[in-house]
């Protein structure tokens, strides 16, 4: 049985080494199956220093609060968008460089690719400030009508998913299509599939998917690791190997001395 709490942790990790946090910033959860429920990363700590008990339970219908640490600040912007889309099930948010710059733009990423008709057009919702409750009601508002993700204004970037892995694609993918939309507008304009195209594209994503769920194929699983704690043992053989190699240098220069 997957544990929810460590897959968070990873995909944390993987946000991360992919450059599309950094610090604190983001956030990410997973809805627990029948508990009513989800799962979100705590406010205020590294990604590298989480560990699976920091991650925090809210309960959806009341907000309620169960662990050690506090929630994300943006934990209610999670708990209304499961409450729009029945078919999410992890909710990602990140402060990706090109996808914020359009959010500062205030533009819309429109249909430019087809393999990228699973997430766009990607709008701009209006501006709220970071953590409050306009902030939650705009952002699922805008995810409402069946979205995959959506841009907050001078903030970032909201992606859904079925499951973690899907909203982690997705959320890879929000970040390459902002950087080609950009590239695109700088070297004479974006040009947008048409709407025959768009739509032809969107309905090839929703077979191909059907398809691959039909063989029970799934994306390979290589989110990075947590870091685990350094031990004593591990600084004992840090240092061994150290002066071995620091023995093996003295003794090649010394041999390269004597030959001269």
């Amino acid at each position: 049985m997957i544990d929810q709490r460590k897959e968070i942790v990873r995909a944390a990790l993987f946000l991360r080494d992919a450059g599309l946090v950094t610090g604190t910033a983001g956030n990410v959860s997973v809805r627990e199956p029948g508990a009513g429920c989800f799962l979100i990363t705590p406010s205020g700590l590294d990604y590298r220093l989480m560990q699976a008990q920091d991650i925090v339970r809210v309960d959806q219908a009341t907000g309620a609060v169960e662990g050690r640490r506090r929630p994300s600040t943006e934990w209610e912007l999670h708990r209304q968008i499961y409450k729009v889309r029945e078919d999410v099930n992890a909710v990602v948010h990140h402060h990706s460089p090109y996808a914020t710059a359009i959010s500062v733009a205030r533009r819309t990423i429109p249909n430019i690719l087809d393999e990228g008709s699973d997430v766009t057009p990607i709008q701009t919702v209006e501006y709220a400030p970071s953590g409050t409750p306009e902030l939650a009601t705009t952002a699922s508002a805008g995810l409402a009508d069946g979205c995959n993700a959506v841009l907050l204004a001078n903030h970032g970037v909201v992606v859904v998913g079925g499951d973690l892995e899907e909203a982690l694609a997705r959320s890879v993918e929000v970040e390459r299509l902002a950087k080609i939309f950009v590239w695109a507008e700088a070297i004479g304009g974006a040009a947008p599939l048409a709407d025959w195209a768009a739509v032809r594209s969107k309905q090839y994503m929703r077979e191909y998917k059907a398809a691959r769920a039909g063989q029970n194929i799934s994306p390979p699983r290589d989110l990075p690791r947590p870091v685990e704690p350094v031990s004593i043992g591990d600084l004992v053989r840090f240092g061994f190997r150290s002066w071995v190699t620091f023995g093996s240098l003295v003794h090649t220069l010394i041999l390269q001395r004597l030959r001269r």
